[in-house]
């Protein structure tokens, strides 16, 4: 029911200092990059001889910075401690928002670190303004439509890549950031593979090499498939999820989701513009090939949901009566987002709201709680508000309370303080 979070770990080939390093870092010392729409800065300051800069330049050419636009980077302090001969390569990522330092022991080790700390650039300069999935990207070169393959680790997204690129443009193999007109801002960074064990260090290997189209101009993101990776799938197998249940799973692989203004109707809408999110039972990347086109043609759907959290979370006008001073008197929790959806019949509805904590999923009676709190109240208070609603059968009051409860739990709901009782003077 919460968001969670990613991480990727990165790792070797020797290399030396040199005369030779030092006229390379003389003439072409900086990687200029455009990543994720903002400009980045690597200066190589050690440990690159000629052979392995002109590798790491192929394996990010098509982020090659063409615009000539320079970094600015933000005041930052940057340790030095990292450069010593057990730790013999050395650069410095610079973008807007500031400065870090990359070492590593071995060239495959300083690679794949340099490449992690790229994207983390690229991804904190799109706080707030990209939605961010950590996903791979495909799209259709005459049309630009494009598919985001989202998934945990082991479900395939790279092979994917790999497999459908000599087909469709490669757009990412990381993070697919969609800004507020659903335009895709491309980030073609070298893919991150498994040469050597899966405890070895990435190789980083560019889309060139590899064969991959490039993408078109203007990637839109017309697809979000839930990759379900299962050796025993005799069949490709496409299952369509309803906004909640493409939300819930979606929020783990975001960047800086809550730093988005109304971060789930955000990703309601691009749900609404891609037909739905859809879930592919699959078991080869080969078997991806036969589903893909069709779902790249699905229209639009239209839009039933609605945003609430503009219902206001005020205080109540008059005072509260309370029966005994134990009772506790609730409130809704200040909320980033929060979206009524109707269920299928149209006799119910469910919540998604986004807190501090994460994605919660209201079912049942948890929209119902969460309209009678419109102002704070009492258990007995939302019991009075429910009951012309929904009916309370005989028994209720424990259903309620774990109700209650389990909202508290999730940051949801939360105690409101008693207000003082009006003294006649």
């Amino acid at each position: 029911m919460t968001t969670g979070s990613a991480a990727s770990t990165h790792q070797g080939i020797e290399g030396s200092n040199s005369a030779e390093e030092a006229t390379i870092l003389a003439e072409k010392g900086e990687l200029k990059l455009r990543v994720l729409g903002t400009a980045v800065s690597v200066v190589l300051q050690a440990g690159l001889t000629r052979e392995l800069h002109a590798e790491l330049r192929r394996a990010w050419s098509r982020c090659l910075d063409q615009s000539g636009e320079s970094v600015h980077a933000v005041s930052s302090s940057v340790a030095d401690s990292g450069h010593s001969d057990e730790r013999p390569f050395r650069a410095t990522v610079s973008s807007a928002v500031g400065t870090a330092l990359v070492t590593g022991r071995t060239f495959r080790e300083f690679s794949s670190d340099l490449t992690s700390a790229v994207t983390l650039a690229g991804i904190t300069a799109g706080r707030g303004a990209l939605v961010m999935l950590h996903a791979a990207a495909l799209a259709d070169g005459k049309t630009g439509r494009t598919v985001a393959l989202v998934g945990r680790s082991g479900m395939g997204k790279t092979t994917a890549t790999r497999n459908l690129g000599a087909a469709l443009g490669y757009v990412t193999d990381e993070t697919v950031a969609v800004d507020g007109s659903g335009m895709i801002v491309p980030y073609p960074k070298p893919l991150s593979l498994i040469v050597e064990g899966p405890t070895a260090p990435k190789h980083q290997i560019s889309p060139d090499e590899l064969g991959l189209l490039v993408s078109p101009a203007a990637p839109t993101l017309a697809l979000v498939v839930l990759l379900d990776r299962k050796p025993d799938a005799d069949v490709p197998r496409v299952t369509p999820l309803s906004h909640g249940e493409a939300i819930i799973e979606l929020a783990p692989h975001t960047s800086s989701l809550g730093e988005v203004r109304q971060p789930v109707s955000r990703l309601c809408g691009i749900l609404d513009a891609t037909g739905g999110a859809v879930r592919v039972t699959y078991r080869e990347a080969g078997d991806l090939a036969g589903v893909l086109p069709a779902l790249l043609e699905r229209p639009a759907i239209a839009k039933t949901w609605s945003t609430v959290l503009s219902e206001g979370t005020q205080q109540s006008e008059g005072q509260l009566r309370l029966d005994a001073p134990c009772f506790t008197v609730l409130k809704r929790a200040d909320l980033l987002d929060a979206v009524e959806i109707p269920l299928p019949g149209g006799h119910c509805t469910e919540l998604i709201v986004m807190n501090g904590q994460g994605v919660v999923r209201l079912t049942g009676i948890g929209p119902a709680i969460w309209h009678a709190l419109a102002t704070p109240c009492d258990l007995n208070g939302i019991a009075e508000r429910l009951a012309p609603h929904i009916g309370l059968p005989d028994g209720y009051e424990s259903h309620l309370l774990s109700s209650v409860e389990e909202l508290r739990t999730h940051g949801v709901l939360m105690d409101a303080s008693p207000v003082e009782p009006v003294k006649n003077l």
